[in-house]
């Protein structure tokens, strides 16, 4: 009798062991974030100027010690750019960063220690403008489960793949909460599981009806895409489609390869509270049959 009261208490252990795995830490890695700067992005009659895409993206969102890299796509004439902190006209004096000239495929990383909201430009082609925001890690968000004084951000996670099933398409975002923007991570590998690099694509979500986010002619290289949607207005469920254009570089259509214009439907819901619910009520349930056939009787 002993023992199977033991086995029970054990069984106790396992089943919280459980429901903890649910729980996404609280201390995940920093956002990494990749921008481009496209082709024709260095003459002021390209399309890009008007939509303010010559940085792509141009603005973009990562945690204290996150790391922004800057990849010069451009294979125009006017194809030498630089990623240098402050406003067009201040000029490189006392620039936070510079990155000084790219070259086509040159690249520059700056890690940002410091919460704040970072302008930068290119000192060749003063149109090309981007800002960085920086916010506090671990900062306190709603609908967190608080522990050691930080909130831990739930997380959800969906997949899908290319009609020809080359290229899985999976992401990572927050629980959809209403008034609250909803960051979206997109990462694309292949049947092995290995990174696909330069995957052009579209991504659109929707929620209840509505448009949250839409952006055309993204880029993801070695790192996923990072996206943030509109603020929501409910805790529903978020319909997330990427369209996958080909692989290769910006500006360079005709060379593409992998899968065109495969449309890959994902969603967002936001089940963490249900999974976790159900996963303790079989736990007392479970507990409950063993104790009872048992007969073991808990001292209170």
């Amino acid at each position: 009798m002993k023992s199977k009261s033991i086995g029970s208490f054990f069984l106790v252990l396992t089943l919280v062991a459980g429901i903890a795995t649910i729980v996404p830490s609280a201390f995940a890695d920093h956002m990494k974030v990749d921008v481009t700067m496209p082709t024709g992005s260095g003459s002021p009659e390209q399309e890009c100027v008007a939509t303010n895409s010559c940085y792509d993206p141009a603005e973009v969102i990562i945690d204290v010690g996150g790391e922004v890299t800057w990849i010069n796509a451009d294979s125009g004439v006017s194809n030498f750019h630089t990623a240098t902190s402050g406003q067009p006209g201040d000029g490189d004096a006392g620039a936070l960063f510079n990155s000084d000239l790219l070259q086509q495929n040159g690249k520059f990383s700056y890690k940002f220690e410091e919460a704040g909201t970072y302008n930068y430009f290119c000192m060749v082609h003063p149109w090309m403008t981007g800002v960085v925001t920086v916010q506090e890690a671990m900062a306190e968000e709603e609908g967190g489960t608080e522990e050691g004084g930080a909130m831990e951000e739930q997380e959800t996670y969906a997949s899908g793949m290319s009609a020809d099933g080359s290229v899985h398409v999976s992401i990572e975002s927050g629980v959809p909460t209403a008034g609250e923007a909803m960051s979206i991570k997109v990462t694309f590998t292949d049947a092995d599981g290995n990174i696909v690099e330069h995957v052009n694509y579209d991504i659109s979500a929707m929620q209840d009806g509505t448009e949250v986010l839409s952006e055309s002619a993204a880029h993801a290289m070695s790192e996923p895409g990072i996206h943030v949607t509109d603020p929501l207005s409910s805790d529903s469920p978020v319909d997330v489609q990427v369209t996958i254009l080909g692989i290769g570089f910006p500006g360079e259509e005709a060379s593409w390869t992998g899968p065109k214009g495969d449309v890959v439907s994902l969603q967002v819901v936001p089940e963490f509270g249900t999974i976790a619910a159900l996963v303790l009520a079989i736990s007392i349930v479970s507990i409950i049959a063993i104790t009872a056939k048992t007969r073991v009787i808990p001292k209170l």
